[in-house]
């Protein structure tokens, strides 16, 4: 059980102490009665889930009951034990928020207290994916569901209180995708398929995608949205279920449309065999295959044997060292109960940032809503397009994307809800760029005395500085 938000006794008609709605923060003084600070409870913590008498708290491992006692209801936070709730078979009928609730407590029970120390890596700037590589697959698979902070070799001066793991994340995605290992799926969005044909003289390629792997689950794990979206058919390999011609849609457009045409007409016509040629090679998809030809009645296994190569057997044994890498943070048993778009959902977070969002679950210190550069600020940030806002949005918190539930979502490296801060600062001359704190989701920003010296230096922080140029810490 945990603590009891409200207490209620015949000898004590006031909370006695000043007590914070857990939902929407507003203080209550001593002297307000405990019938008032019921009320406002049933009225906060009901307004978004009506009839529904469960509601998971920040961190998504908790949740808020209201029981019946002597006297009276009362609304009491309660810790969620996955070996006393519901089980796995009967969680997956469970809606999506539930099931995050599930997966964030079964994780939860693997966590590496921070305060038992933390695992530093040391990674070189220049070297980025290369040391990394070396630093990450010395590890011991234990040490994963730890605090990992990050320390660049070339700057002493950044210090990491764990923020650093979320820009680190984001910059090897960028530098895999950059470097080919992350390719663009021949599909209208902008999602990524495994690319193995790169060469490379100084990484190891299998430990390259194990690593992968084990980047992919580290995020997971401490809820950092991925910033490149993977396509659906490695979905569907995580979560160890069969690809199907509708996920190929998401891997190469002109192949699902060409397989669906061929099972929507007659294939007795088409001089087509068992056989397909990829990167310059020609490949039997089964025994004599280039003597098998393609008809109506095998049309499905022809379609069937294509996409177990495409999205399978090329990718061998590669594919296999990544799913090897992220089963070491994240059991695969945990997985069985999410659909693909449920996993797509978690793992890489709203691909839309929304400034009304962003603004409402933005708290200020030293400073004000109203005061007059701080309106200059969300009317300068109304003005970028959604590349630039994401952008930005890695300056302050090291991530691209926002949590699925939004920015009242957003973290502390810790795992404990830490809403978006901007912190006045005076003008400096010498350093008048904004800084970010990624750890703490906190910029500070100089009292600017021009909307227009704000904006020169607020682009800044997305066209040179997202690499900590400028104070990143």
């Amino acid at each position: 059980m945990g603590c009891c938000c409200s207490i209620k006794s015949p000898s004590q008609t006031t909370l006695g102490r000043e007590v914070e709605c857990p939902k929407c923060q507003q203080l209550f003084p001593s002297y307000t009665t405990n019938h008032a600070f019921n009320d406002h409870l049933d009225n906060c913590l009901m307004s978004s889930q009506q009839n529904i008498n469960k509601i998971e708290d920040y961190r998504g491992i908790k949740y808020w009951e209201k029981v019946q006692n002597e006297q009276g209801f009362q609304w009491i936070l309660k810790e969620y034990n996955p070996s006393l709730q519901i089980n796995e078979q009967n969680i997956q009928q469970e809606p999506f928020g539930q099931k995050q609730v599930w997966f964030r407590a079964k994780l939860e029970k693997l966590r590496i207290p921070w305060q038992n120390g933390c695992t530093v890596i040391s990674v070189s700037q220049n070297h980025l994916l290369e040391s990394s590589v070396e630093s990450i697959m010395k590890l011991k698979s234990r040490l994963l569901h730890g605090e990992v902070k990050i320390k660049f070799q070339e700057d002493q001066k950044v210090q990491d209180a764990g923020g650093l793991l979320r820009e680190w994340s984001t910059s090897i995605l960028q530098q895999l995708v950059e470097q080919g290992y992350l390719q663009k799926t021949d599909t209208k969005e902008l999602t990524y398929k495994f690319n193995p044909n790169v060469q490379s003289n100084t990484i190891d390629k299998r430990q390259l995608f194990s690593f992968l792997g084990i980047i992919v689950g580290k995020c997971l794990f401490e809820r950092i949205p991925l910033s490149s979206f993977l396509d659906r058919t490695i979905i569907k390999h995580i979560l160890r279920q069969k690809v199907i011609l509708e996920d190929i849609k998401y891997f190469d457009e002109d192949l699902f449309y060409s397989w669906q045409y061929l099972l929507n007409n007659n294939s007795d016509q088409l001089d087509l065999y068992f056989q397909l040629e990829y990167f310059g090679k020609i490949i039997n998809l089964k025994e004599n295959g280039c003597e098998i030809k393609v008809t109506n009645s095998n049309a499905q296994e022809y379609i069937n044997l294509n996409i177990f190569y495409y999205t399978q057997q090329f990718l061998e044994p590669y594919l296999s060292d990544f799913l090897t890498g992220f089963y070491q943070v994240i059991p695969k048993t945990l997985l069985r109960i999410f659909k693909p778009q449920e996993l797509e959902m978690i793992l890489f977070g709203l691909p839309f940032i929304d400034l009304q969002d962003w603004s409402k679950y933005t708290i200020y210190k030293d400073c004000s809503a109203e005061d007059q550069f701080i309106k200059w600020f969300w009317q300068i940030l109304s003005t970028w397009d959604q590349t630039e806002l994401s952008q930005f949005l890695r300056f302050c918190t090291g991530s691209t994307r926002v949590p699925v539930e939004g920015f009242s979502k957003l973290e502390s490296n810790r795992g404990e809800i830490s809403y978006f801060c901007i912190q006045a600062s005076n003008f400096d001359k010498e350093n008048p760029y904004p800084k970010a704190h990624t750890c703490f989701n906190r910029l500070e920003l100089p009292k600017y005395e021009e909307l227009e010296i704000m904006e020169v230096f607020m682009k800044a922080t997305i066209h040179e500085a997202l690499e900590g140029i400028f104070g990143l810490e």
